[in-house]
């Protein structure tokens, strides 16, 4: 007894001894493994438990471990995890090593993937990191200024506005230039419909540039191709993760309107006088509306009390709007089951009043493994966006109100429609949409290294657009007497795609990759359009068309069907020199019966110099790799049937009704005239687009420097257009394959980790350099493009053999007219050579200004495009920062004439060579007086965050809270108050403002 109560004892005493060792406290510093600094915010967690810490600014570190065969594991952004046993240890440092995951990373190519290293076409891809840098409402936002080759123009700051998107350049004339958007595998269309996909569902985005990488999308491949991949769920424990943004909105200038009515009363009278017209600003009344004297304005009349109103418009008309976005995302799994699901809302109030864009969306993907070989799974996305309102003209007069004395709008005259606030007010303007899209994918493991997917997608989508004009407030409505409309667009796409994939090593020296497969997708597209015209009253808007007094009914369909093969070999040879080959047939019921089918291949070789011998030896040379690559793609963006015969309906009065005729051809409209056309084409085929693209990529110091540059050649024919045939065939315009588009350029993309210690720093940046020229255009030299500009009377942009597309056609300027002799002199006539007219120049020498004097006048397709971003991190800050330019481009301005330019006008006392004199019935007409440079640097965005420690709540895996503006500033010579990012084709008429935003985020993570 005695022996065991010592032997008891015994163990009692050395109890608090074997406590101590297993709760050792272990310290030690977490370094570059490089260059030897400490690393702070270095994430050191026990292994197998919730037990952490992090490192301090020097890389200091302190845990408790509960024992001393515990195991530490190390994990820091940049660099490779790091796992070490304590092994009885009281003092462990660790040294990480740089994650040169650059190369390691996967790429998405389209119907596979494949490592950066190895990729042979041009492919610029977007991920992580990189999405994450900057807050974005959009996906075009995201996409502005990131990738060399890309250029997204948003040339409107309204919510909800479409961007335009061109990669490498335009290739078409009549058909798409907007290039291919792949979502999860499925193509969603154009991209226009980017606006679709919330951002923070996006796991990548790659863009297919080159021939080689796009033709695997055949004859939709033309233009490039943007492939966004959406998030998807990993084994592992459940991530449940809340983002937020909150943004509140201004005007980014003040806008070139009138506020003063003292100005505005003296430049009318005096434009008035000009073209031999009575004052109107004189203290009379005139239709109905007292206009006041100069001196009442000002409060000079003695005999009248000063003028009671002096509206500023824009303080009426737009406001600071307040806009937010909520994400919630879910993502997790097992072995066998991954998911992830997502929810937003987002709204976006526009400038405007009562303008706002509402967008819901709704994320699934989920990935089942039902057997060793066989997994299934479901990828569904679903949007829903509401349109309020729009633009609304901040143009108005200061003199006059907004409101008469009893509660009515103002008009200014009996026919007078343009008081904004009664537009706000009291016109239906309603766009509601809804996009479903769901896949249902099986994938089955025959072998090893052959592999077969089968997938089936569908794609449904529906709009209604809600329209009422009320009588008193618009033109329209004060025609018809209450104009209303309601429009009702469905589509559906069916997808069915099946392809096999082959993965092969031979002995670690011939790697061999192959996808071979089918795919066939019908479109249907339905459109309806109910339409009345005269109301009894307006308080039903348009939900009764049916006691319109007329009715129009109006409705379409249209069917067409796209089958391909597909195929590509990806071939590797020592992991060093590598092959690419890509085909794809595609058949469409578009082309004519002589075309229906059409092949194209590509090829692409790379070789990777820093796998030689005489490359390998040198340590600051990571990545040295160069590439050509050649191939064919096409364009088969125009609408169905233009290879048929078409019949047209027309409703014609005849005795005493309404009767139905039917007849050979359909009219449209060309901008000026009614157009006859449906006359058919059976030889109508694809646009064929060559490229031949040649590029080098190089890293330095395990990827810290990476530069990538390529330059190519695009060359487009058979471009397909509609051209004006002999009126004796009955027909206007016919479908034609003929003209050759070229695109040349440059691009080079630079990325550098400046600092790679306690205070990290990284600056990149892109340059693009893209010429564009119209080679051919069948046997037109010359074609108007665009619709007639009402105060020109004659459309601006022209198609012209030799030249870039879209360029400005007009008459040469020489200033100002300041002699009558002057005028005459010039070969101008009548009110044209008056002093104080624009000097348009008699360029043929013929002694007359008259349309042989046209030549062009400028070019809205810019020189280069240029980005700089710069992001900076310490502890838990970081700092970004983006930098956007454009140069070279001219804007075809018809604002030019604005209220402070009227003020800087012609007059004897100002013989300004600048700005002509005011005349209110001035016939302008389009000239490089109204052309002016589109050049701007843009302060993009710039984002300050914090990241708390993760162990500052239990259970929280992240949280960063940030702020950000976006457009703070535009460095531009472009006019004064409105923005110099303008449409595709250069033309500014005062577009809605793009808002200055200020924006506060969180996002947490548990």
């Amino acid at each position: 007894m005695r022996q065991r109560y010592l032997f008891s004892l015994f163990w009692l005493l050395l109890l608090p001894a074997f406590t101590w060792a297993q709760t050792l406290t272990v310290r030690g510093v977490v370094k570059d493994a490089t260059t030897g600094e400490g690393l702070p915010g270095v994430t050191v967690l026990v292994k197998g438990t919730q037990n952490g810490t992090a490192s301090q600014a020097d890389g200091a570190y302190s845990i408790a471990v509960p024992s001393t065969d515990a195991v530490l594991t190390f994990s820091y952004i940049g660099y490779l995890p790091l796992e070490l046993p304590v092994g009885g240890k009281s003092v462990l440092d660790a040294n990480l090593k740089v994650d040169n995951k650059s190369l390691d990373e996967v790429v998405v190519v389209g119907y596979g993937t494949v490592a950066k290293s190895d990729v042979t076409g041009s492919v610029s891809s977007l991920k992580g990191s990189e999405l994450n840098k900057q807050p974005a409402a959009s996906v075009e936002q995201l996409l502005q200024g990131k990738i060399a080759g890309v250029q997204v123009v948003m040339p409107s700051g309204e919510p909800g506005a479409d961007a335009t998107v061109r990669i490498r350049g335009s290739s078409s004339i009549n058909g798409s230039n907007s290039p291919l958007l792949v979502v999860d595998g499925f193509p969603w269309g154009d991209a226009r419909n980017l606006k679709q996909i919330n951002p923070e569902d996006i796991a990548s985005i790659e863009v297919l540039k080159d021939a080689s990488s796009a033709a695997i999308y055949g004859s939709r491949g033309a233009n490039g191709v943007i492939l966004i991949t959406t998030k998807r769920g990993k084994a592992g424990k459940t991530s449940i993760t809340l983002s937020t943004l909150n943004t509140l909105s201004t005007l980014p200038s003040k806008l070139d309107v009138w506020s003063d009515p003292v100005d505005v009363a003296v430049i009318d009278n005096e434009s008035r006088r000009n073209a031999g017209l009575a004052p109107l600003f004189v203290g009379e009344n005139y239709l109905g509306t007292y206009y006041p004297s100069v001196a009442e304005l000002r409060g000079e009349d003695p005999n009248k009390p000063a003028w009671p109103y002096r509206t500023y418009w824009p303080d009426e008309v737009y406001r600071n709007p307040f806009s937010q976005s909520y994400t919630l995302t879910a993502t997790g799994g097992t072995d066998r089951t991954k998911f992830s699901m997502s929810g937003n809302y987002y709204r976006e109030e526009g400038l405007a009043i009562k303008n706002y864009y509402d967008r819901y969306n709704g994320r699934l993907n989920l990935e089942q493994k039902l057997t060793d070989k066989l997994t299934a799974g479901v990828n569904l996305i679903l949007t829903h966006t509401q349109r309020n309102g729009g633009s609304l003209s901040a143009d108005r007069s200061p003199v006059f109100p907004i409101y008469n004395p009893d509660g009515t709008y103002f008009r200014i005259g009996p026919r007078d429609f343009g008081n904004p606030i009664a537009y706000a007010n009291e016109v239906l303007n309603k766009n509601k949409t809804i996009d479903v899209l769901g896949t249902l994918f099986v994938s089955y493991d025959i072998t090893k290294w052959l592999n077969f997917r089968t997938q089936l997608s569908d794609k449904y989508g529906n709009s209604i657009g809600d329209v009422y004009e009320p009588r008193n407030v618009t033109n329209t409505g004060y025609l018809y007497n209450g104009f209303g409309v309601i429009d009702n667009y469905s589509s559906n796409e069916l997808l069915n795609e099946n392809y096999f994939t082959v993965n092969k090593n031979f002995n670690q020296i011939h790697n061999l990759n192959i996808v071979a497969g089918y795919t066939a997708q019908s479109f249907n597209i339905r459109t309806s359009r109910l339409e009345g015209r005269g109301f009894i009253n307006d308080a039903l808007e348009n939900e009764n068309l049916n006691t319109a007094l007329t009715q129009y009914t109006t409705n379409g369909l249209t069917k067409s069907l796209l089958n391909s093969y597909i195929g590509r070999v990806n071939y590797s040879l020592l992991d060093r020199y590598l092959f690419t080959f890509t085909s794809r047939a595609d058949g469409s019921s578009k082309f004519g019966a002589n075309n229906k089918w059409a092949f194209f291949p590509s090829a692409a070789v790379a070789w990777k110099l820093n796998e030689e011998a005489f490359l390998r030896a040198v340590p600051t040379i990571s990545e040295a790799k160069v590439r050509v690559s050649y191939g064919l793609t096409g364009n088969q963006g125009i609408s169905p049937y233009q290879t048929l015969d078409r019949l047209g309906a027309g409703r014609y009065y005849t005795g005493g009704s309404f009767q139905t005729g039917f007849g050979p051809g359909i009219f449209g409209y060309d901008g000026y005239n009614k157009i006859w056309e449906g006359v058919p084409n059976p030889d109508l085929k694809w646009e064929t687009t060559s490229q031949l693209d040649a590029g080098l990529d190089l890293g330095f110091l395990n990827q810290r420097i990476t530069l990538s540059a390529d330059v190519y050649y695009k060359r487009t024919r058979d471009l397909l257009r509609q051209t004006y045939i002999t009126p004796s065939s009955g027909y206007d315009r016919l479908w034609v394959n003929d003209g050759v588009i070229e695109n040349k350029g440059v691009e080079l993309g630079l990325n550098a980790e400046i600092l790679n210690g306690p205070v990290q720093w990284s600056v990149g940046g892109n340059f693009t350099l893209n010429r564009n020229k119209l080679i051919s255009m069948g046997e037109d030299n010359f074609v108007w493009n665009g619709s007639s500009i009402e105060m020109l009377r004659a459309p601006v942009n022209a198609y012209i053999v030799g030249e870039p597309i879209n360029v400005f056609y007009g008459y040469k300027t020489n200033g100002i007219i300041q002699t009558v002799e002057e005028g005459r002199a010039s070969g101008l006539t009548g009110d044209m050579a008056r002093p104080g007219e624009i000097k348009y120049v008699d360029l043929n020498g013929d002694g007359a200004v008259n349309d042989q004097d046209r030549t062009i006048i400028g070019n809205p397709n810019p020189k280069f495009l240029y980005s700089l971003n710069t992001s900076l991190r310490h502890k838990g800050f970081d700092l970004s920062a983006q930098f956007y330019g454009v140069s070279g481009n001219d804007v075809f301005d018809m604002r030019k004439f604005s209220p402070s330019r009227q003020l800087q006008r012609w007059t004897p006392d100002n013989p300004t060579n600048d700005y002509p004199s005011v005349n209110a019935t001035r016939a302008y007409y389009g000239s490089d007086w109204f052309v002016t440079s589109g050049s701007f640097m843009r302060i993009q965005n710039v984002t300050l965050g914090y990241n708390f420690k993760s162990n500052l709540i239990k259970g929280l895996e992240t949280l960063r809270i940030y702020f950000s503006g976006s457009n703070l500033y535009t460095f531009t010579g472009f006019h004064k108050g409105f923005d110099p990012e303008v449409p595709y084709n250069g033309l500014q008429y005062g577009s809605y403002p793009r808002p200055r935003a200020l924006s506060v985020g969180v996002n947490i993570g548990i």
